[in-house]
């Protein structure tokens, strides 16, 4: 068995400032509360250690089983509505910092509602299919290559009818790379997949004007 860390921020929607006070419940898949944390001024929790499974699984190829272990937490705060996350996902010897937005409670609502997300699994554990083909545009040239602050990110295939939001690029950019690959894999593994996704997302953007 191996230990990775967690900590948990705490941010209000919108105005991004921290959630204060914010109580949470750290649970294992079968359901046993193993801690139960405060956020700070900062809105953030103190770092827990959490067991999970060795680092060395996560770089042998044919190992079958999930190379992290996976912990749900109950998020509540006065005012705000209650964030329920399963699949967060810890590996071994890292420290996985997990974001809570939380939204406030609508005027008149007296008991907070319930928002439930799942992590999933990551990509590559994925076996199916994945197409990346876009739309077939006219190529364009820019005089200078840009960096955008936001980017517009459409949720689903390309043609898909799907919802587009716009997200901070590094945002995007650190999304991708936690789904798409392991924490624990050499450095050169990890600069050389981060790569990829940054040339992959401008690439998209000069080209379609959206991932």
């Amino acid at each position: 068995m191996g230990t990775g860390y967690l900590i948990i921020e705490t941010r209000t929607n919108f105005e991004d400032l921290p959630v204060v006070d914010a109580h949470i419940t750290v649970r294992n898949s079968e359901g046993d509360t193993l801690f139960i944390l405060a956020t700070d001024e900062a809105g953030m929790t103190e770092q827990i250690a959490l067991e999970t499974v060795d680092r060395a699984k996560s770089l042998d190829p044919n190992y079958q089983g999930h190379p992290y272990t996976s912990y749900n937490l109950e998020v509540r705060a006065e005012g705000y509505e209650t964030i329920f996350i399963s699949g967060v996902h810890i590996f071994d010897g890292e420290t996985a910092i997990q974001p809570v937005t939380m939204i406030p409670m609508l005027r008149g609502e007296t008991v907070p509602s319930q928002f439930n997300i799942v992590m999933g699994e990551h990509a590559v554990e994925m076996s199916g299919e994945r197409n990346q083909e876009g739309v077939v545009v006219e190529p364009r040239i820019l005089r200078h290559v840009v960096i955008p602050n936001i980017i517009t990110v459409h949720l689903g295939r390309p043609t898909a009818y799907a919802q587009s939001v716009r997200v901070p690029f590094i945002d995007y950019v650190k999304n991708v790379a936690s789904h798409e690959i392991f924490p624990t894999w050499p450095d050169a593994a990890l600069r050389a997949n981060i790569y990829a996704i940054i040339t992959f997302a401008l690439n998209r953007i000069f080209t379609e004007m959206r991932c």
